[in-house]
């Protein structure tokens, strides 16, 4: 699980990821928060119960991925302690891997393609995670990965690295 604010790279390190591992012979996918919100939860919204229910949706997804042997990287805000730990309470802790995303808030907004973060701090957007809604930093991830500091190749070996350790 790749989490952190909006614009912090979930996606793109997701997919440089993805890419690094199917280029050295493995079997893997990325599930997208937004890309499930535009079919399994597009019946959802953005308040915190719909947010842990999409993590979950997506985690049910996951868990039938690593059933059949491939690689899932999820890419998600998830910004509740406990829905990420449900999350790895249903994939099993032997096979969930949390990585916390951090950039500034200035570093995010300048990286907002979208105006997300001006529409939230506005009051356009409800329940926006750090900015009107809360996003809890993850207190021992198995990796933090500073993407304002680093670049994408950067991230993705480190995670690589995380991989290999853990076999």
């Amino acid at each position: 699980l790749l989490t952190g604010l909006t614009a912090t790279g979930k996606t793109t390190i997701a997919y440089a990821l993805e890419r690094r591992l199917f280029d050295n012979g493995r079997a893997v996918t990325v599930l997208d928060g937004a890309e499930m919100r535009l079919g399994i939860s597009k019946d959802l919204g953005y308040t915190a119960n719909e947010r842990s229910e999409n993590l979950r949706r997506a985690s049910e997804v996951a868990r039938l991925i690593n059933n059949s042997g491939l690689i899932c990287i999820c890419a998600f805000v998830a910004p509740s302690v406990d829905v990420r730990e449900k999350a790895r309470n249903l994939i099993g802790k032997d096979r969930f891997i949390e990585i916390y995303l951090a950039a500034s808030k200035e570093i995010c907004r300048q990286r907002d393609a979208n105006g997300v973060y001006g529409k939230a701090e506005k009051g356009e957007l409800k329940e926006f995670p750090g900015v009107s809604a809360p996003y809890d930093i993850p207190k021992s991830p198995d990796l933090v990965l500073y993407t304002d500091k680093l670049t994408v190749d950067e991230c993705v070996d480190r995670i690589i690295r995380l991989l290999e350790n853990r076999r």
